[in-house]
């Protein structure tokens, strides 16, 4: 019989899962978004065009956040269960914990600087301003995916509570997610902030892992970790 704790991880698989997804629709429902190279006409008239879309995306991105969240929890709580006397368990929760605060921000600027700006249109004029800080705040904040990911990999490798592989593709992400924050200051190009070496790469790279994961976490494939322990997942 699975235990209750079990069944919350399996949630936490489940809310990966939904937060994937659901960010994915956000993206979607924002449409064709300008570079931060763009006119400043541009920027302006896609944040008046799109509105609504915009608002609606954010409101996506923030209940995509708080599934990440649940996701990272399951994640610590697994991890913890291995080996209560750990800190990469403290660490991979302070990670994801930093990094939904960080994503939830964003999208709850970004929605009230698109509200404010299309309900005073006096203020379109300096729209590229706010959209452009708001990107690189963006590529910024993958100090704290690296960061998180870098915890993720070396509970793994201490644990064991997934396959070793799966430290290593950690570590990928990690990696990658570095190099795109450390390219920040570029100013044009595929090495842009916004560029598709910076966004899209790091993205499917991230959303790959945490499907895997999530899967790993809702099928229960989670060793047990040594003869006379108790398992990280009931069996």
């Amino acid at each position: 019989m699975h235990t209750k704790e079990s069944h919350e991880l399996r949630w936490g698989g489940l809310a990966g899962i939904g937060a994937l997804v659901v960010g994915l629709l956000g993206r979607l429902v924002m449409g064709n978004a300008p570079s931060i190279h763009d006119p400043a006409l541009v920027i302006a008239g896609y944040l008046s065009g799109y509105r609504t879309q915009i608002l609606t995306a954010a409101l996506l991105f923030a209940i995509a956040s708080m599934l990440f969240l649940w996701f990272g929890v399951a994640l610590a709580t697994a991890f913890r269960r291995a080996d209560e006397n750990s800190d990469t368990p403290g660490m991979v929760l302070a990670g994801f914990v930093l990094v939904t605060a960080l994503g939830f921000i964003g999208v709850a600027v970004f929605a009230g600087v698109t509200y404010a700006m299309t309900a005073h249109p006096a203020l379109l004029a300096v729209a590229a301003g706010p959209y452009t800080a708001l990107t690189v705040m963006g590529g910024i904040a993958g100090v704290a995916v690296a960061g998180t990911f870098g915890a993720v990999a070396a509970a793994i490798m201490h644990t064991r509570v997934f396959p070793m592989w799966m430290a290593w593709f950690a570590i990928a992400v990690a990696a990658i997610r570095l190099l795109a924050a450390a390219m920040i200051g570029s100013t044009g190009g595929a090495l842009s902030p916004d560029g598709p070496l910076m966004v899209i790469l790091p993205g499917l790279l991230t959303a790959a892992w945490v499907l895997v994961a999530s899967w790993l976490l809702i099928r229960e494939h989670l060793p047990v970790p040594s003869a006379g322990a108790k398992p990280v997942m009931g069996h």
